[in-house]
């Protein structure tokens, strides 16, 4: 487990960067949400573009990951909810809850760390599970969100709205561009490769930093000692992977290489994608970035102690 805790250690200690830089006030306010929209419009985009596009997805797609990813994803999704619904919440604040204990951070950390520990190959099944958070788990939290509050416009004008947020996603337009100049079968001029794969190398590197400006603002020990926090952060880094691998090995039997993508990514942190959902409805995000600090900071150990125990 030290081996592993060592080969992530550069994710984390990105992340620290970050971290001391807005403490000590180098990176002023404004910073993680300059640094977000650079990764979200520009960086990531390209990286998806280029991964989706240069991937052999003939040879790799595996329906049984998908299945089992968003199987364990809505699973403790669900229970989310069920923790919302503990709490006497909305419905929207419960979507928040399902959001926290289930929104892996597939692309900001999820990325950097499989390629570090699994190698390039990894690369496709993250791509995957990315999409499969941004697509299928952002739309339903979505879709619920605007039932919340559609008072009265029903289920169509809900579902129009979500779908109008997620096809205007740029990750996920990045993707879908990628697919397409895929399924041409055309390779990509030298200098468009190289523009995406510059501005993609870029993308790990600054959203690990603006995750840890992000962190920089929240205050730890009132997230440690805050009980809905405390159920939300298990759910996320203990049941989540542990959901995932029960039906990777025993209902899937997915290769041994590709249930290793799949539990890892379920044992990533919640990301920053349930705090816009929060911000964006004018939710109460103080329980969400808790979440977010505490299981970034944890996920150190529970990472190194999954990959530890996975074939890879």
């Amino acid at each position: 487990m030290i081996v592993t805790i060592l080969t992530i250690l550069p994710v984390f200690l990105i992340i620290a960067a970050g971290y001391a830089l807005a403490r000590t006030g180098i990176l002023g306010e404004g910073a993680t949400q300059a640094l977000n929209r650079f990764v979200i419009w520009l960086a990531l985009p390209c990286l998806m573009f280029d991964i989706v596009a240069t991937t052999d997805w003939a040879r790799l797609w595996h329906p049984g990951f998908v299945a089992v990813s968003l199987i364990g994803t809505f699973t403790v999704y669900a229970l989310g909810l069920v923790i919302g619904r503990m709490r006497g919440l909305s419905l929207q604040d419960m979507v928040v809850d399902g959001l926290n204990a289930s929104y892996a951070n597939t692309a900001y950390i999820g990325l950097p760390l499989l390629a570090l520990v699994l190698g390039p190959a990894a690369r496709p099944f993250v791509a995957i599970g990315a999409t499969l958070t941004l697509m299928v788990l952002f739309m339903t939290a979505v879709l619920m969100m605007e039932l919340g509050r559609s008072h009265g416009h029903g289920v169509g004008h809900a579902l129009r709205r979500a779908l109008a947020g997620v096809v205007r996603n740029p990750i996920l337009v990045g993707s879908i561009l990628g697919l397409g100049w895929w399924l041409s079968g055309l390779r990509l001029p030298v200098p468009a490769k190289t523009f995406v794969s510059l501005l993609g190398g870029a993308a790990s590197p600054t959203a690990l930093v603006a995750i840890g400006v992000f962190l920089a603002g929240r205050p730890l020990r009132e997230s440690a000692a805050n009980r809905s926090v405390v159920m939300l952060s298990v759910t996320k880094l203990v049941l989540h992977p542990a959901i995932t691998a029960v039906f990777a090995w025993y209902v899937f039997a997915l290769p041994p290489f590709i249930a290793t993508c799949a539990i890892a990514l379920a044992a990533m942190p919640t990301g920053t994608g349930p705090f816009m959902i929060a911000e964006f409805y004018a939710r109460d995000g103080r329980v969400t970035s808790g979440a977010i600090l505490v299981t970034t900071l944890l996920s150190v150990l529970t990472i190194a102690g999954v990959i530890s125990l996975l074939p890879h």
